[in-house]
């Protein structure tokens, strides 16, 4: 569960900075969140069965070059952040040759960054995220501001 705090008018000024501020300073509004969960065993069984299809139509160029060199885990990982920023969009489904458009960044520990350009709109998302696990489960959380 996610739970957002409503800013109060206490938090105005100094103690402010556990909001999200836009590049102008001013608070951030907070436009989608998306939650994706999987069990690395069921990505496991579907990378047997699919590689070559995820490789193409999933990744984009500079994942491509890496998918060889890429754990279960990070791929995992990698999948589950694309799929929670997917949801955090609101878009349409466009099929999985629309997840090649979205770059994750890391950014240190379980933290990242997303930036996607849909094909169908030429909508620019731009988001943070964080993955968390629990035995065989690994999940992304990604929140979309404004």
């Amino acid at each position: 569960m996610l739970l957002v705090k409503q800013r109060s008018s206490r938090h105005s000024g100094r103690n402010s900075s556990n909001f999200q501020k836009t590049t102008e300073g001013r608070p951030a509004t907070l436009c989608g969140v998306g939650v994706d969960l999987v069990s690395r065993n069921r990505v496991k069984q579907f990378l047997s069965r699919h590689r070559g299809y995820v490789r193409e139509r999933f990744l984009n160029f500079s994942e491509r070059r890496s998918f060889k060199r890429l754990s279960l885990q990070e791929f995992t990982e990698l999948f589950t952040a694309k799929e929670a920023f997917f949801k955090a969009c609101g878009e349409a489904w466009m099929g999985l040759e629309g997840f090649q458009g979205m770059r994750l960044k890391r950014c240190g520990g379980d933290h990242f960054e997303m930036e996607w350009r849909t094909g169908r709109t030429k909508k620019l998302y731009r988001g943070k995220g964080h993955f968390f696990r629990s035995g065989d489960l690994v999940g992304a959380q990604a929140m979309i501001w404004k």
